[in-house]
């Protein structure tokens, strides 16, 4: 997994426009273009309010029922920090998890059945969690621009009954597998359609071209 090697924040307007275009380096030639609106935040290193509350649900895990929190805590971060970046909205907690990950070697790109069994795949891995119940899911091909091809896993479901809202994007673009995922504690329609709006004009481009 490539770190991120560039952050450029480019802020206009900001006395009239609630949006902050940012590009996020994911790999040393893929340039992520999102407009963030007012209270999300990019965060190179998960926060550690995020941090805390990964931890959480790692403590319910069968191999951390002996586990001091800070091991826990620790197996929490090591995981969030396999993403090259999170947007992270500090008052509701919700958060996107974007993580580029390049093709094994001698792995060919995902075909159309590759990447839609991947996103139904991610949709078991999370029902299966012991944690998770009452879950619906759906897949459906989607866009982003500047990527081949990707699929979405719309998902809601009750953590430790809690209402949980997913949004899993599951693409492919010039040797790289993309996972954008995003979580959210609730039923904040707000925050959902923030986040949704976001994606929707997402893009993925090549310092290259």
């Amino acid at each position: 997994m490539i770190r991120p090697l560039l952050l450029f924040m480019l802020a206009a307007s900001l006395l009239t426009l609630p949006v902050h275009a940012t590009e996020i380096a994911v790999t040393e030639n893929l340039i992520l273009d999102i407009d963030l609106r007012a209270g999300w935040i990019l965060h190179l290193e998960p926060p550690e309010a995020l941090v805390k509350e990964a931890a959480s649900h790692v403590a319910h895990e069968a191999a951390a029922a002996n586990a001091a929190v800070e091991q826990i805590e620790k197996v929490a971060r090591k995981r969030m920090t396999a993403n090259e970046a999170v947007i992270y909205h500090a008052v509701n907690s919700a958060h996107l998890d974007i993580d580029f990950s390049p093709l094994g070697q001698g792995e060919s790109a995902p075909s159309t059945r590759t990447l839609r069994n991947s996103a139904e795949y991610a949709a078991q891995s999370l029902e299966g969690e012991d944690d998770v119940s009452d879950m619906t899911w759906e897949v459906a091909s989607v866009e982003i621009n500047g990527a081949a091809e990707t699929f979405l896993l719309s998902a809601n479901y009750l953590q430790h009954d809690r209402p949980m809202t997913f949004l899993g994007y599951i693409g492919y673009v010039e040797e790289h597998w993309i996972f954008l995922y995003f979580t959210a504690p609730g039923k904040d329609s707000d925050v959902l359609q923030e986040m949704q709006a976001m994606l929707k004009h997402v893009s993925i481009r090549s310092t290259e071209r």
